[in-house]
């Protein structure tokens, strides 16, 4: 690597500490708001390897807030484009672009291997699978989200240090949680909280000690607050209990958040022929459907479909998830 390129970040950490960035591997889980920031700076600080893992396109309302992206990246997979951003910045870093879903079924052969793993994602489920595989695995994680202009950040090693749910025991129901429909987000807010993980996240990766407690901030109202977790372990962590990598699911059907529509997913992940369902759809529905490398669009039953080759479809319009459920049936097979 170039030293000049690291120069002023290595007077700080010392020669040893910059140089051990190059030999870390990192994977980020979610390329939106917060990953978007968290990637940037690792990828420009040097980090040896990075594994970029988002399921989603960018779409045009993501511009306000996720700044790997542009217009020109409308459409693409956002794991994706943001490895081609990272490479304009570092092409020195070693990344690996992953369009994937992240279920019990894949975590932890996407996620082993890795010095740090990151969260960029905006769930709980996702969150709670995350602190299940570093619990398996030994891998310390990040906890990071943002909301409105409130934000944490968290680091845990468990079992080493608290886990998630030695805080928040079980996921919040969707209706007790807002969401960017229901709250909106800020950029600048993102931006604060997704820089604190990359910091937290640099100095575990140089061989210091991360901030022990949750970091919770409200930089509307200028409030922070430092949350410490129980001193008691919970069981999960105590006996190396991991049930959401252990669930097992074959297909769920979701209402979109804060839209009309639902969403489809399977588990394990597989890889569909869209060539021949495109062909099926076209006679089923008369209509052109409109087939790229990543996706299948068209019209069916008035609702607007995407279907991914990795097995998640997308239903926009007026429709239930047990209707959407059977019209997967009925046209995927599965």
């Amino acid at each position: 690597m170039d030293g000049a390129r690291t120069a002023k970040q290595r007077i700080f950490l010392g020669a040893e500490a910059d140089a051990a960035l190059r030999r870390k591997r990192v994977a980020l889980v979610g390329l939106g708001a917060t990953g978007s920031v968290q990637a940037a700076w690792l990828a420009r600080g040097g980090v040896g390897h990075l594994t970029l893992m988002d399921r989603d396109l960018v779409e045009l309302s993501n511009l306000q807030r996720q700044i790997l992206y542009t217009e020109g990246d409308l459409g693409r997979f956002k794991a994706e484009a943001a490895a081609t951003r990272l490479a304009e910045a570092n092409p020195e870093v070693d990344l690996r672009p992953v369009v994937a879903d992240l279920t019990s079924g894949n975590a932890l052969e996407l996620l082993s291997g890795f010095d740090l793993i990151l969260d960029g994602t905006d769930n709980f489920e996702a969150r709670f699978l995350l602190n299940d595989v570093a619990l398996r695995t030994g891998t310390p994680w990040i906890y990071a989200g943002a909301i409105g202009a409130e934000g944490v950040v968290w680091p845990l090693n468990p079992p080493r240090t608290p886990c998630l749910r030695c805080l928040l025991e079980e996921p919040p129901s969707s209706g007790d949680v807002d969401t960017c429909d229901s709250a909106g987000v800020l950029g600048p807010a993102v931006g604060v909280i997704g820089s604190w993980a990359a910091l937290e996240a640099l100095k575990i990766l140089s061989g210091k000690e991360p901030h022990e407690e949750l970091a919770r901030f409200d930089l509307w109202r200028n409030e922070r607050q430092f949350i410490r977790a129980p001193a008691e372990r919970c069981r999960f962590c105590k006996e190396g209990i991991t049930e959401f990598l252990d669930a097992r699911w074959t297909l769920r059907a979701s209402a979109l958040c804060g839209l009309e529509g639902v969403q489809i997913r399977v588990n394990p992940p597989g890889h569909l022929d869209l060539e021949g369902i495109a062909a099926r759809l076209r006679t089923r529905t008369g209509t052109p459907w409109t087939l790229s490398d990543p996706a299948l669009r068209g019209e069916d039953g008035g609702c607007r479909v995407t279907l991914f080759r990795d097995g998640r479809a997308i239903l926009h319009g007026p429709v239930t998830p047990e209707r959407a459920r059977g019209w997967y049936t009925e046209v995927v097979g599965c």
